[in-house]
C-alpha cells in the first residue's frame, strides 16, 4: 500500500529507541523521539500483541512498521510509534471550527463519529455520517463510494488509516475540500501528498498527563489530558 509505504519511509532516517508504551482501552500512545498516540482498534477476539511486555527498548520504525498488519491492534500500534517518529508542527486551533464555517451550502461527509456531526448537519446543504457500526440516520462504511463523489467537503478520521480504507477515501475525495482528523493523524506532508488537504491531529504537551488519561480509561478525544489540537494545511 503505496501510502503506508509512503509514511515509513517518511520517518526511517529518525528511528529512535522507544521509551515507554501505553496501550489502552481507547488509545494507544508510544514515547520515542516525540509522543504518538492512535485510536486502540479492538476486535471480538482475544488477542495479544506481540513481543508484548518488552516493547519499550525496541526501535520505533520496527514498531511502526506494524503498521501493514491487517489485525487492528497490531496496526494501532504502528499509528501510534509512526507518529511517535513525527514532529507534530501545526497550527493549534479546533478544525471543525473552520468545517462549520465552511459547510453552508454545502454537501459534507463525514466519516467518523464526532462530537461536532449534528451542529455540521445542522449548518450543511446536505449532511452524511459513515460509521462502522451505523446508529440512526448514519450509513455503513460502503456508502462511500456513493456519496462521497457527490460532495463538497470530506471529514475523515485517522482511524481509516488503520484499518486500511484511508487510500480510498482519499481517492473518491479528489474533487472535494479533504480533512484528515483525530489523535491517530500523521502530521507531516504525506498525507498531504495523498490527497488530503487539511490534517487536524495533536500535540502531547505532557505525556505523564496522557498517559495517566489512557491507562485510566479516557475514551472522549476533549477529555484527554496533556494534549493540543493541531491544524496544518496543505500550501
Amino acid at each position: 500500500m503505496k501510502l503506508v509505504e509512503d509514511l515509513l519511509a517518511s520517518v526511517a532516517a529518525v528511528d529512535c529507541p522507544v521509551k515507554r508504551v501505553c496501550v489502552g482501552l481507547h488509545w494507544t500512545v508510544v514515547e520515542s523521539r516525540y509522543v504518538g498516540v492512535a485510536h486502540t482498534c479492538k476486535t471480538n477476539t482475544k488477542v495479544e500483541i506481540e513481543h508484548s511486555g518488552s516493547l519499550a527498548g525496541r526501535g520505533a520504525l520496527e514498531l511502526a512498521e506494524r503498521l501493514r498488519s491487517w489485525k487492528p491492534l497490531e496496526a494501532s500500534l504502528g499509528v501510534a510509534a509512526l507518529n511517535s517518529l513525527i514532529e507534530p508542527a501545526g497550527d493549534p486551533g479546533n478544525v471543525f471550527d473552520v468545517v462549520l464555517q465552511s459547510v453552508q451550502g454545502k454537501t459534507v461527509t463525514i466519516i467518523g463519529r464526532f462530537p461536532d456531526n449534528e451542529r455540521i448537519g445542522r449548518a450543511a446543504a446536505r449532511a452524511f455520517f459513515l460509521e462502522m457500526e451505523p446508529q440512526a440516520s448514519e450509513l455503513p462504511p460502503y456508502a462511500c463510494e456513493e456519496v462521497i463523489p457527490e460532495s463538497d467537503l470530506v471529514v475523515i478520521t485517522a482511524s481509516a488509516l488503520i484499518n486500511k480504507t484511508l487510500p480510498r477515501l482519499l481517492e473518491l475525495s479528489s474533487r472535494a475540500w479533504a480533512v484528515v482528523l483525530g489523535p491517530s493523524t500523521p502530521m507531516n506532508d504525506v498525507l498531504i501528498r495523498h490527497g488530503a488537504d487539511i490534517l487536524a491531529g495533536i500535540r502531547v504537551t505532557d505525556p505523564d498527563a496522557l498517559v495517566e488519561s489512557v491507562m485510566q480509561g479516557v475514551k472522549g478525544f476533549k477529555r484527554l489530558a496533556g494534549i493540543e489540537p493541531l491544524t496544518r494545511t496543505a500550501a
